[in-house]
């Protein structure tokens, strides 16, 4: 299956500012996809993705409906009750 996206060029300016200046959009793309289908498997089995410091301080938890959509129902429930 064949993808188009429009994506604004200060955004690929960005990512090529911090990847360099050689990589391309559809390497952009296609690891953006692939983040996002590991994602999608992990909350599938129940997990969160979570981001923190190094030293596993100040824990930050993705929310993402489409990955609340995968979710086994308790822990689906759990994290309703944690976003309010």
């Amino acid at each position: 299956m064949e993808l188009r996206l429009q994506v604004p060029d200060d955004v690929v300016k960005k990512f090529q500012d911090k990847l360099g200046s050689d990589v391309k959009v559809t390497d952009i793309a296609r690891d953006a996809l692939t983040l996002f289908n590991w994602a999608i498997e992990e909350r599938a089995k129940g997990r969160w993705i979570l981001s923190s410091e190094e030293d596993g301080t100040k824990m930050t938890r993705l929310a993402m409906a489409s990955l609340e959509r995968v979710a086994p129902e308790n822990s689906a429930k759990l994290a309703t009750a944690l976003a309010v």
